[in-house]
């Protein structure tokens, strides 16, 4: 079993599929990327976890996630979906084509979850699947970013969304105030002063309510922005590190080096190849 290189897992683009334009508003899901690839018995990976969700799906079996103490295995009629931050092993027994799309939720509809979720899937979302890695394999962005969103809200109609623990009111103002301030200084006790919080309760607060300290979550809020920028945007690098509260551009490279793995300039040489 390979040894995990974190940093990768931790962007959603990883150069194997479709990178999808960043989209906003009505289409519900932000979707980062989708693909199919074969993998076999080599693709196997312990300790995974990400800032953005996924959903994994192969129409034949062979692929296996292990995440919240039990054992999943991909077949036609199962699909898997492994929110942020839930921690999962992966692995394969066979050689197969395997699809995923990475994706995140509205901040709207942000929820608290803390489990993998199996999926039992119909005829239906099988077709759309096989239609999806057809669009994919022959680089048709337009047609795979649609199915990709049919699938995706093909799986959530099979999840009972009620048991969810939705973000509070008070916690999706402070992300939506983190959001739109990015470039900006960012101090706990701004964030604090918006909670209503002394500092020291509004860190256990936020720690409990994300699972990170608010400084671990706006560095990762910053870099997967910059990660889309890189990606999608002309802008320089030193802009693009304004833009995500750095000033100091070497500073910028060496926060997103850990991040990514790659500096700025790597990662948006590896991201050029854009299928528009």
């Amino acid at each position: 079993m390979s040894i995990i290189d974190h940093a990768l897992w931790r962007n959603p683009f990883t150069g194997q599929g479709l990178r999808l334009p960043a989209g906003r508003g009505s289409e519900g899901f932000r979707m980062h990327e989708l693909g199919a690839i074969e993998v076999d018995h080599h693709w196997q990976h312990r300790d995974v976890s990400s800032p953005f969700w996924r959903l994994f799906y192969d129409l034949n079996p062979g692929v296996w996630v292990k995440s919240s103490g039990r054992q999943f295995h991909l077949d036609q009629d199962h699909a898997i979906i492994l929110p942020e931050g839930v921690p999962f092993d992966c692995g394969a027994n066979v050689k197969l084509s395997h699809l995923w799309i990475h994706f995140s939720l509205p901040l709207y509809d942000h929820p608290t979850v803390t489990k993998a979720m199996e999926i039992n899937v119909g005829k239906e979302f099988q077709e759309v699947a096989k239609k999806m890695s057809v669009m994919t394999l022959e680089k048709r962005v337009a047609q795979a970013r649609r199915l990709g969103q049919a699938l995706l809200h093909l799986a959530f109609v099979e999840i009972d969304t009620q048991s969810w623990e939705v973000l509070d009111p008070r916690m999706r103002r402070i992300l939506t105030w983190l959001d739109i301030r990015l470039g900006s200084p960012i101090t706990n006790e701004q964030l604090a002063r918006i909670a209503g919080l002394g500092i020291e309760p509004f860190i256990r607060w936020f720690k409990k309510s994300t699972g990170q300290t608010p400084a671990v979550y706006v560095s990762a809020r910053r870099m997967r922005e910059a990660s889309r920028r890189l990606a999608y945007e002309d802008e320089t690098i030193d802009d693009i590190a304004e833009a995500v509260g750095y000033r100091n551009r070497h500073h910028f490279s060496r926060v997103f080096k850990r991040f990514a793995g790659v500096g700025p300039a790597g990662f948006r040489r590896n991201n050029m190849n854009r299928y528009d």
